[in-house]
């Protein structure tokens, strides 16, 4: 929604007209700006859509559930939206399922599109495109032509109006129509009709409208039905024609539009129906009253919804309702209620138009010394706008001045130089000639010297990085042969000793067992030394764990976080499309990396929950470490040596991999890792 620029055109209507054409924009602007392409039943609560979340048989089932509970939360809360988003993309990933993919990516741009970050939603989109343009299935079309028209919002909220209405037109429609999505063929001809109100093409809206409401005669469970009635009754309130025909078939879409909505009376379209409602009311019924109960009902719905651009619009109507009716008290208290909302929004053309149903409003009550206040600043805010114009216009004038100044200036160069230039042109053709050939063999020495140097260099720093590779390589080697070392003497030596121990303890214990108390006391050694032990076996499978080796790093990962996971903090491990032919070096790397990562979180963060992903995608693998800790600050991550986050950035740096650390205090800190996988042959 772009809501400064509609609360511009919201206010800027005379009191002295019934409809002026231009006010119907505020009313598309809610319907075509930031609108979701998302399908909902008029009923559908959240507990419902858990209930079809635990139902799920498959994961297929499960994504739909997630999908829908995404789109449920779009509008009211963000965090759910994404998370449930988030797990609808895991899903489809854990099952390497592209079509999946492609629509976890439309339902995460959903969420960026709706918090108002276009950049995001608008990669995310182009990720959907890429991979559902090559399925022909009828989901991955209907999921395709969802993306076409959410790219066309895009561009409508940047004021491409022709570009929004394009993609529709030519685009979302032509895909709909040929797989016969009935539903969603309706919502775009709902906004069709919508994009045609906002040019004041009001018959070409309605027909739009009214093939909306015929596409879904059959489906009366849907919002979209509705709001194609609620869209018909305001084109033709906009057209002003209210003679008997017309006011009769405007109420009958009010009445239809009221039954669909009625299984749900907090559906957002309610506010929509209550000012359509009132402006019946007010123009054609002539029953002011009833209009101000309407809006009054639209007023106390959107305040519910904490919807304050509606609340604008209901407001300003009743002020003028009010005025028209000489009723200038009530007009005063409505006027007041609409400066202190609208006073959120620095726009000056709108604090200028309340002033001044503030000084007609104070006026009328006899409160002269009140109503001249307003009138002052009412009379600096017109000035200061009228001086800004008046520059404006100004700086035009001498911009074109200048522009001319240039332009006769540039001419009568061109003129003294065409004169010269014939002068010239025999001396500069032999100038250039001979200039040319020197240039051409000094340039060409140039050349050939740099790329023998440039090729010098190049050779230098392959051997350079060469060098770098193989000390690092035999560093590297060191300190994994050292581990391994240090790991079977500790199980061999220690270890041993430690078990010959309890064994001695042990049989002591059978010699005596007729003294409790040593029984007692040679019980608890025995359990600190089983304790003793356990632990020795825990470090030296941290130092060379021989499940890497043998069984590859999922069975290596999943065995460290079970592990981890006795200290009660809960991991949550997830792994996929992890290959086996992995140079040995890399998988030791990617291993202590994820375990310094790991170690991180529950010693530093203090984190109850941990999220680990490895997954690797074709010759790509990224990593994601997420824990729910106390965060830290950016200057902490680049002076404090004790998170190790050195070591993780020099081993990314051998993989010739990316870090990203995102951290927030007393929220957590997530770190995402992508690179290259070297697979043996």
């Amino acid at each position: 929604m772009r809501p400064l620029a509609a609360l511009v055109i919201l206010l800027t209507y005379s009191p002295r007209l019934l409809f002026m054409k231009k006010y119907f924009f505020f009313f598309t602007f809610i319907c075509l700006c930031g609108s979701v392409m998302a399908q909902q039943l008029i009923t559908a609560q959240p507990d419902s859509l858990e209930l079809a979340l635990k139902k799920s048989k498959n994961y297929k089932e499960r994504a739909k559930a997630l999908a829908d509970l995404s789109d449920f939360w779009i509008y009211t809360d963000s965090s759910k939206s994404m998370n449930y988003a988030l797990q609808v993309m895991a899903q489809y990933r854990q099952h390497n399922d592209k079509q999946g993919i492609g629509i976890g990516h439309y339902y995460i741009a959903g969420v960026y599109m709706e918090n108002g970050n276009s950049k995001m939603a608008e990669t995310e989109f182009r990720k959907a495109v890429n991979i559902l343009t090559k399925d022909t299935s009828y989901l991955s079309q209907h999921y395709l032509a969802r993306v076409w028209h959410n790219l066309g919002v895009l561009l409508q909220r940047e004021g491409d109006a022709y570009g929004y209405l394009n993609i529709l037109l030519n685009k979302a429609v032509p895909i709909l129509e040929s797989i016969k999505d009935t539903i969603t063929l309706a919502r775009n001809y709902n906004d069709i009709g919508a994009a045609f109100q906002n040019t004041q093409q009001f018959d070409k809206s309605l027909s739009w409208y009214k093939k909306a409401i015929k596409t879904l005669q059959h489906f009366p469970k849907y919002e979209d039905l509705a709001l194609a009635y609620l869209g018909a009754a305001r084109a033709l309130l906009f057209k002003e024609d209210f003679s008997e025909q017309p006011s009769r078939q405007i109420k009958a879409y009010l009445d239809q539009a009221a039954g669909v909505l009625k299984p749900n009376p907090k559906a957002y379209p309610w506010i929509d129906y209550y000012t359509n409602e009132g402006l019946y009311y007010l123009h054609i019924a002539k029953r002011p009253d009833l209009a101000i109960r309407s809006y009054d009902q639209g007023i106390l719905l959107a305040q519910e919804k904490h919807q304050e651009y509606p609340q604008l619009e209901l407001l300003n109507r009743k002020y003028y309702l009010y005025y028209k009716q000489g009723d200038y008290k009530k007009a005063r208290t409505t006027a007041y209620q609409l400066y202190k909302l609208a006073s959120k929004y620095p726009i000056s053309k709108n604090r200028l138009i309340i002033l001044k149903n503030l000084v007609d409003a104070e006026e009328k009550n006899g409160n002269n010394a009140r109503a001249f206040q307003l009138l002052k600043q009412y009379t600096a805010l017109a000035d200061s706008l009228k001086v800004e114009e008046t520059n404006i216009r100004l700086n035009e004038l001498e911009k074109k001045y200048e522009q001319q100044t240039k332009e006769k200036k540039i001419l009568q160069l061109q003129a003294d130089n065409s004169l010269k230039s014939a002068e010239l042109d025999y001396n500069r053709t032999l100038l250039l000639s001979i200039s040319g050939l020197l240039i051409s063999v000094i340039i060409l020495s140039v050349l050939v010297y740099l790329l023998h140097r440039n090729k010098q260099k190049l050779r230098e720093k392959q051997k350079e990085m060469q060098q770098e590779q193989l000390f690092f390589d035999a560093l590297n080697q060191g300190q994994e042969q050292e581990r391994k070392r240090l790991a079977g003497d500790l199980h061999d030596g220690l270890g041993g000793l430690l078990s010959n121990i309890k064994l001695l303890i042990s049989k002591e214990t059978d010699c005596d067992e007729s003294n409790s108390s040593w029984d007692k006391q040679n019980k608890l050694i025995l359990q600190k030394l089983d304790n003793a032990m356990n632990e020795l076996r825990r470090i030296a499978r941290n130092l060379m764990p021989e499940t890497l080796l043998r069984f590859g790093l999922a069975t290596a990962l999943r065995d460290y976080c079970e592990d981890l996971e006795k200290s009660g903090v809960k991991i949550s491990l997830q792994t996929y499309g992890i290959g086996t032919q992995h140079d040995k070096n890399e998988l030791i790397m990617i291993y202590r990396i994820m375990q310094e990562l790991i170690s991180n979180a529950i010693k530093h963060a203090d984190a109850e929950t941990i999220l680990v992903q490895c997954i690797q995608n074709d010759e790509k693998i990224f990593i994601t470490i997420e824990d729910d800790g106390k965060g830290f600050d950016k200057e902490i991550m680049s002076t404090s040596p004790g998170l190790g986050l050195s070591t993780v950035r020099n081993r990314v740096a051998y993989l010739k991999g990316s870090l990203d650390i995102q951290s927030k205090k007393d929220v957590g800190t997530t770190i995402n890792i992508e690179f290259n996988a070297q697979q043996t042959t």
